[in-house]
């Protein structure tokens, strides 16, 4: 077990697209409060561990902006976003980030890029850090659903997750980070609770804390 502290910053997003709610928020709260009681399975594997949290806007540009203050500020060990992707059964564990910005719907402040770069020049896809095979393992033994995913859409959470692996490579910051894409879980047939939600992200931290490579197993999708 380590015994230094180990600090994670948790982001998930406002409402957007007609909800009043956003799981992705909710998650990364009880998470948090979870962290202050020292109720975690991180805490028990890594000691220390504490975690911040911050609500990004539901916005192209601000919402990376909000996330880079927040990572200047909290000086974090690992990041972890949280997006809502409604109408989907899984936990999604996002594996890449895209330069892309092409949005079906207007964001929050009613910008609806078509075919846009999210930072220009730059690579055309960053990975995420995080041990997610090991991740995916453990949570589906935890008996949730959970998958491998190789795209995070073109709005504002794959926006996010790429400026987050771009912003910490530009800064030579080598710390794990991701994106996590999580179900309606207000809704009436939604697959697992925001609670167990956060049992996840908590296994997802746990893993990725493990300075091993990743899992090397056959893990992806068809389509």
């Amino acid at each position: 077990m380590t015994t230094e502290t180990r600090r994670v910053l948790l982001t998930g997003f406002e409402a957007f697209g007609g909800l009043d709610y956003n799981p992705s928020w909710d998650v990364a709260q009880e998470v948090a409060r979870r962290a202050r009681l020292q109720e975690l399975t991180t805490q028990q594997e890594h000691s220390g561990v504490v975690v911040s949290t911050a609500c990004l806007p539901v916005e192209f540009d601000r919402a990376g902006d909000v996330l880079k203050a927040a990572i200047a500020d909290q000086q974090p060990d690992m990041v972890i976003s949280l997006g809502l992707a409604a109408g989907t059964d899984a936990l999604r564990l996002e594996r890449v980030g895209l330069n892309l910005r092409d949005a079906r719907i207007p964001d929050n402040a009613g910008n609806q890029p078509d075919d846009a770069p999210v930072v220009p020049g730059a690579d055309t896809a960053l990975f995420s850090t995080l041990r997610l095979k090991a991740a995916q393992r453990r949570i589906a033994e935890a008996g949730f659903p959970v998958q491998l995913s190789t795209s995070a859409g073109t709005y504002v959470c794959n926006d996010v997750l790429y400026t987050l692996l771009h912003h910490l490579i530009a800064t030579e910051q080598q710390i794990p980070a991701g994106f996590l894409h999580v179900p309606d879980l207000h809704a009436h047939s939604a697959p697992l609770t925001v609670s167990e939600a956060a049992t996840a992200v908590d296994l997802l931290m746990a893993e990725s804390f493990v300075t091993a490579e990743d899992e090397a197993r056959p893990a992806g999708s068809l389509h």
